[in-house]
């Protein structure tokens, strides 16, 4: 990372006028130059590297004074051997001293979102330090939100279902929509908040539905000019014969198998009745005949 810098504090001579004087100096220049700043976009968390574009050599580095400043804000300043940085950066800010003088932020907030601004100042001849370089580059932070959770909360009544859509960690201020062929439903119990800390936000909704039909819900969670959605999808399911049709069943089934099986035995019975009348009628026609024969 080049030079190690050493921790320190600003030089006790007049400290709050030459940041004043700083301040007003980066000011006039940018609205005297009416030179847009380049844009670098990252998301909350992430680390951001911020150059100076000013190619140095290590020994001018040595005579350099380098001030950062966000917006109004002081970031922190570079002097010969000695670095400051200002609270809202501490312990995640880094400085890369190479030929190209740099700052390194980590894990980004929100509130770092604005236009960073590289201040060099350098000596003339005569000692006094004059501006040398002033270079700006606007930072937008960016805290996207997940693709929402669909759950399954039961039933809170009879045919009644009920689902819960979440999603967290985004900004700006999102609005949440549950969605069925395109037309908005009526949402219940449905919450937001913000976290006082991150400025991030949270916010869940709850839907009720008649489980009697089939259904496709969409979740979709708007913040700015970005969604993201949830589909969740119900299948209305078929009923299940009861332990009572069960049991009707079983007990026709056999009541009806023996019921053919008796009227099969009667016919049988009746057929064989009925030709052991016919042989005998034949025997005794045959036995008239001979009688008849014989007289």
């Amino acid at each position: 990372m080049g030079h190690t810098m050493k921790w320190g504090t600003l030089p006790p001579k007049r400290p709050c006028l030459w940041l004043s004087q700083l301040l007003v100096l980066t000011g006039l220049f940018h609205f005297c130059s009416g030179i847009t700043p380049k844009s670098v976009t990252k998301r909350v968390k992430e680390t951001v590297m911020l150059s100076c574009d000013y190619n140095t050599s290590t020994e001018e580095l040595t005579s350099l004074r380098i001030y950062w400043q966000k917006d109004s804000k002081m970031v922190l300043a570079i002097l010969p051997g000695k670095v400051q940085v200002w609270p809202e950066y501490e312990n995640r800010t880094i400085t890369d001293m190479n030929d190209n003088p740099r700052i390194v932020i980590l894990a980004l907030r929100l509130s770092d979102s604005g236009t960073y601004t590289c201040v060099i100042q350098k000596p003339d001849l005569k000692g006094a330090y004059k501006l040398e370089h002033l270079t700006s580059v606007r930072l937008m932070i960016r805290a996207d939100f997940p693709v929402p959770t669909i759950n399954d909360l039961g039933n809170p009544s009879p045919n009644i279902r009920r689902l819960t859509c979440s999603t967290s960690g985004g900004f700006p201020r999102p609005h949440l929509y549950w969605l069925e062929n395109g037309e908005e439903l009526n949402a219940t119990n449905t919450t937001l908040s913000q976290d006082p800390e991150t400025k991030l936000y949270m916010i869940s909704s709850e839907l009720d539905f008649n489980m009697t039909s089939n259904h496709s819900f969409l979740c979709l969670v708007k913040y700015g000019d970005l969604t993201v959605s949830q589909t969740f999808y119900w299948q209305e399911s078929k009923p299940t014969p009861s332990a009572n049709q069960h049991l009707t069943w079983t007990i026709i089934i056999p009541v009806s198998a023996f019921g053919i099986s008796v009227i099969i035995a009667v016919i049988l019975t009746c057929l064989t009745c009925r030709n052991a009348a016919i042989r005998r009628q034949r025997r005794e026609n045959e036995v008239e005949m001979e009688s008849y024969s014989q007289s």
